[in-house]
């Protein structure tokens, strides 16, 4: 019991020490020491070890007030390297990313309806990483793990999918499966929570222990961040966000309920009512089954119902934020996802019902930030996800195929 104590305790201070390092950028070992409380024997130590494994760099030396001049440490961004899995609902974008989270390489494969099988996706999903490597002139040694982000609910804990809607899959181990072909370590986890653990390392969750990210896509997610740890719950899927039930006698959700969120301010739920529009000749699009795009150029020209449609989906996500700061007080509320394209047909409306102390404004009680949207976004999430365990973690830097 002592010894699993001391490795804890080692790998917790290993973690301080690389956030202090990654949130300074360059920082010396005594300096590092009074920002994160250890002893600089301790920090003395584990930094040796870090520069052992080729995590960190030593800079060229600081300025001395006397005595021995500081030589300032750095991540090295050669230190590691993942791979990062977004699948969505019409492609796969993979990408190969550093230790400091910066892509090295992206691969985008377009998906058909037959691609949705779940025999048949990881098939795919196989090839687009391995497609990736290859572009990169990397080999399979050379990753730490490859990280999946996946809409559903997921058991983030065993990489073990209970519902993905996008796919129809049911139950199915997917982290298990994928480490069994790929011979490294693959981590597999809500999307929406992949992007929060991306801001909170890496964008503008850093130096944040409350704040939520709220996704807006095909669906609505949430990923929250609360006293500095991303929560779960008790079977990892907390943060549905979407299927909170906003108005009884609202639509009908994918999920089987009336009135949920997502059900009203979804992009799944625009095209909807904006098929709607159609057939009661509101306005017109090119096929039968309009974009999103489409129906976002045409809102974006003028057109009263379907900009009406925007204003709709605003409101209502503005109450929901509302409601769910009530339940968790965050200090940042960050909204990312394709949805943010909509821009002031959505957030316009959604500033009417929010509640006063949540504003974009510098100095708010709850302080709002929109993430430009890049599509790249949930497969860097998903690479950060990995990102962590090697942080946390030596054993975690290399694994060999098996």
């Amino acid at each position: 019991m002592a010894v699993a104590n001391r490795d804890l305790m080692r790998a917790i201070n290993r973690f301080a020490i690389l956030h202090a390092i990654r949130d300074a950028g360059t920082i010396s070992r005594v300096d590092l020491a009074r920002r994160t409380g250890l002893s600089q024997a301790t920090v003395t130590g584990i930094t040796a070890e870090l520069l052992g494994e080729n995590m960190l760099l030593e800079q060229e030396s600081g300025r001395s007030e006397g005595g021995r001049r500081p030589v300032p440490l750095a991540l090295n961004p050669q230190g590691a390297y993942t791979v990062g899995v977004h699948l969505s609902v019409d492609h796969i974008c993979v990408v190969l990313m550093d230790l400091q989270a910066g892509i090295l390489k992206t691969h985008v494969k377009k998906l058909e309806r037959d691609d949705y099988l779940a025999e048949h996706m990881i098939e795919v999903l196989i090839e687009s990483v391995q497609t990736c490597l290859w572009q990169a002139d990397f080999s399979k040694k050379q990753i730490s793990g490859i990280g999946v982000a996946i809409p559903g609910l997921i058991d983030s804990r065993t990489g073990f999918v209970h519902y993905v809607p996008n796919y129809k899959w049911t139950n199915i181990g997917l982290a298990e499966r994928l480490r069994e072909r790929m011979g490294v370590a693959v981590y597999v986890e809500n999307s929406a929570n992949t992007l929060a653990i991306y801001e909170q390392w890496f964008g503008i969750g850093r130096g944040t222990d409350n704040f939520l990210l709220i996704t807006t896509e095909h669906g609505i997610g949430a990923g929250l961040v609360l006293d500095g740890k991303l929560y779960r719950g008790c079977r990892g899927i907390a943060g549905e966000f979407g299927h909170t039930v906003i108005d009884a006698k609202g639509p009908l959700c994918r999920c089987g309920q009336t009135g949920c969120l997502e059900a009203i301010c979804g992009n799944n739920a625009i095209l909807r009512d904006a098929q709607e529009a159609m057939r009661c000749g509101d306005w017109r699009a090119e096929g039968i089954e309009p974009t999103i795009e489409e129906v976002l150029a045409e809102a974006k020209g003028g057109n009263a119902a379907l900009r009406e449609i925007y204003s709709r989906a605003g409101r209502t996500l503005g109450i929901g934020i509302g409601n769910i700061c009530k339940l968790f007080d965050p200090e940042k509320i960050i909204i990312t996802g394709k949805g943010v394209l909509a821009g002031e047909l959505l957030f316009g409306p959604m500033r009417e019902t929010l509640p006063s102390t949540i504003s974009f404004a510098l100095g708010a009680e709850v302080r709002l930030h929109i993430q430009e949207w890049q599509p790249s976004l949930y497969a860097r999430g998903a690479g950060a996800l990995v990102l962590q365990e090697v942080y946390q973690s030596p054993a975690n830097r290399v694994v060999p195929i098996i």
